[in-house]
């Protein structure tokens, strides 16, 4: 009977975690670097990490994979959406990993291994950004939306002025906003997740 139940609760908590992370998707969305709109801080990563430290890393996938679903289904933009939530996708998967990777468990009081953790996070989810944009958003965007950056803004500036600092910033904003929330919800967790 309570494992059943655990398992209820889990499967609710993914879900609640799922719908908070989509709507992150959507309100905020900032732009960080001047001249690249399209380029856009949102805060849907917080959500995914609460479901990694406080259940494991598989519930974390799983909340990435079902706002993502959500995303495509109820505020699908048309060509933006087919072609950047694929690399949003990969990014926010690299960026959880290697989090969980280079901090499996969170403590509130362990600054060293938080800070390490959001730069080998930061920097993956950087590499994984170029390559991403680099092997697929540059040629479909090219291809499917008329949109050829190469042409336009040139394939250097594209990325050196534009993707790499974005996913820098955004890395850091991630990494520091999840463990300020993660800290301040510790107390949380236990009667949460019991």
């Amino acid at each position: 009977m309570s494992i059943s139940f655990t398992r209820t609760q889990h499967l609710t908590l993914i879900a609640i975690l799922s719908a908070i992370s989509f709507g992150l998707m959507l309100f905020p969305q900032v732009p960080l670097i001047p001249g690249a709109d399209f380029l856009k801080l949102d805060f849907s990563i917080v959500p995914v990490l609460l479901a990694g430290y406080w259940l494991n890393v598989t519930a974390a996938m799983w909340v990435v994979i079902l706002r993502t679903v959500l995303k495509l289904i109820l505020a699908n933009e048309g060509i933006n959406t087919y072609l950047g939530l694929p690399v949003n996708l990969v990014a926010v998967m690299v960026f959880t990993l290697l989090m969980f990777w280079v901090m499996p468990m969170f403590e509130t009081r362990q600054f060293p291994r938080q800070l390490l953790a959001i730069i080998i996070a930061t920097v993956g989810l950087t590499v994984a950004a170029v390559l991403m944009n680099w092997f697929v958003a540059v040629p479909l965007y090219s291809q499917f939306a008329h949109f050829d950056i190469a042409r336009i803004i040139g394939l250097g500036r594209y990325f050196i002025a534009m993707v790499i600092p974005f996913n820098i910033a955004q890395g850091i904003i991630w990494g520091i906003t999840s463990i300020i929330v993660l800290s301040v919800l510790k107390p949380m967790q236990r009667k949460v997740i019991s």
